[in-house]
């Protein structure tokens, strides 16, 4: 005759006050981490787009007209791939992921943007600077929302 025995839990159950800060502080280093990430990919992301379409805008006969949409196109595409990153290297909740590396990337355009001198920077008005920052935590968000749905690695039987 069989019997079964009960199998112990293999998850390790915080017991004292100081293990459950320890598994918060390695939650809080993983957010971290895939916040950085992401936030590294799409600026490096905007180094190469941005290079991109400053040859795809000197290669036609009016560079001045194409400035801008390319320019806005960068924009959307940079915090899109900063959230899929950071999505894909965290695999927790999209919203959280999206609103991390959307601010992230805020405060590194706010520093740069201080940086660069005042004939650099633009006289653009409010509503359309608070749009341009909207748009990129808006494309964060879509982006690490577009990466939950992702397929999922299979893993591979072995035999």
């Amino acid at each position: 005759m069989k019997t079964t025995k009960k199998r112990p839990s293999r998850a390790k159950q915080p017991t004292r006050a100081s293990d459950h800060a320890t598994e918060n502080t390695s939650t809080l280093a993983q957010w971290g981490k895939a916040t950085a990430r992401g936030c590294l990919i799409a600026l490096a992301a905007t180094a190469v787009l941005s290079a991109l379409a400053a040859g795809i805008a000197y290669a036609t006969a009016d560079p001045d007209a194409l400035v801008m949409p390319l320019a806005l196109c960068v924009l959307a595409l940079c915090p899109l791939i900063g959230g899929l990153v950071t999505y894909h290297a965290r695999r927790a909740s999209p919203l959280l992921c999206g609103v991390f590396n959307g601010l992230g990337l805020l405060f590194v355009y706010f520093v740069l943007s201080y940086l660069l001198p005042d004939a650099l920077r633009g006289a653009w008005p409010s509503g359309i600077r608070w749009g341009l920052r909207g748009g990129v935590m808006a494309f964060s968000l879509l982006g690490a929302i577009l990466g939950s749905y992702a397929p999922k690695k299979r893993r591979k039987k072995r035999r």
